[in-house]
């Protein structure tokens, strides 16, 4: 495996870990706006040093286009944590895997292309992945409540896919126009400079004490902002978007096997399910990793 593909891999994991600590978070009671808010932050400094010399090359219009690009991602992350706070770990993680089905989607309508029949069968078991893992879902629980939950879970998760669909596209057009050295830390000041919206809606630092949260708030925030870094340190390093967003697709195999693992210490749903929950589960995420793998095949 080339060695630049270890940058997605060590994403993919993180991301399952810091989406976990922000889970044991969430469920203590702090607001998914605090996690938001925290970790697009700690991309705006680490961004925003890393490149204060490279962004002044941008023109206004560069500006702006990293302005629209970072607005994109501040959504996607923000339908990230709402997916989190609403369900498992386990549910919203594999569903975010089709992110490359709708790039892939996407980018053929606005070339005015017509799709391959490798993207419309990535589509299909995309879309058959989505339904065993709600199946899995339903089965969790026998309240309307607990499957409306998983249905919102789901809903918010796709729509995040979505959202950060528009930012791979964004930054996959204007960050070559640019050089990723300029547009990046651009977009991530400007994700930080949107995210100060959230304040308002935020946990102050006194609640986060009582409630006992600082450590997982930290923790995962950081942990989110460091795998974020490494992916787009690697797609704009390397290039190899195909083969670097397979492998960071794995998050969804991880999120099922790691959630249910580490369920009873990161204190998830997930240590109350059965085993044929988590494998239904376990299915949708190998269901929805091949559609992937489908979608970017060369014809």
């Amino acid at each position: 495996m080339p060695y630049h593909l270890l940058f997605p891999l060590a994403s993919s994991i993180v991301f399952v870990f810091g989406m976990m600590f922000v889970k044991r978070a969430i469920v203590g009671g702090a607001n998914p706006w605090t996690s938001t808010f925290l970790s697009n932050v700690w991309l705006a400094l680490s961004w925003g040093l890393l490149g204060l010399f490279h962004a002044q090359g941008l023109t206004p219009e560069g500006w702006m286009e990293a302005a629209v690009v970072g607005l994109t991602f501040l959504a996607g992350q923000m339908f990230t944590f709402l997916a989190f706070q609403h369900g498992d770990v386990s549910v919203a993680t594999p569903v975010f895997g089709v992110k490359v089905v709708i790039v892939a989607i996407l980018l053929s309508l606005l070339a005015d292309e017509t799709v391959s029949a490798h993207v419309w069968a990535g589509a299909l078991l995309a879309t058959l992945g989505i339904g065993v893992i709600q199946a899995g879902a339903r089965t969790a629980g026998t309240g309307a409540l607990t499957r409306r939950r998983a249905a919102l879970t789901i809903l918010l998760a796709l729509i995040s896919a979505v959202c950060l669909s528009l930012f791979d596209i964004g930054l996959q057009t204007w960050g070559r126009k640019w050089g990723a050295a300029s547009f990046l830390p651009a977009v991530f000041l400007f994700t930080g400079l949107f995210s100060c919206g959230l304040l308002p809606w935020i946990d102050r630092p006194k609640r986060l004490r009582e409630l006992g949260v600082v450590s997982p708030v930290l923790v995962g925030t950081v942990l989110m902002a460091l795998q974020a870094m490494s992916m787009s340190y690697s797609l704009g390093r390397y290039g190899d978007a195909t083969r670097i967003n397979i492998i960071y697709a794995l998050r969804g195999l991880w999120a099922v096997g790691l959630a249910w693992l580490l369920a009873r210490a990161f204190g998830g749903a997930e240590a109350r399910h059965s085993a044929s929950v988590m494998l239904l589960r376990l299915g949708g995420a190998l269901l929805l990793m091949l559609s992937i793998v489908v979608a970017l095949s060369q014809p």
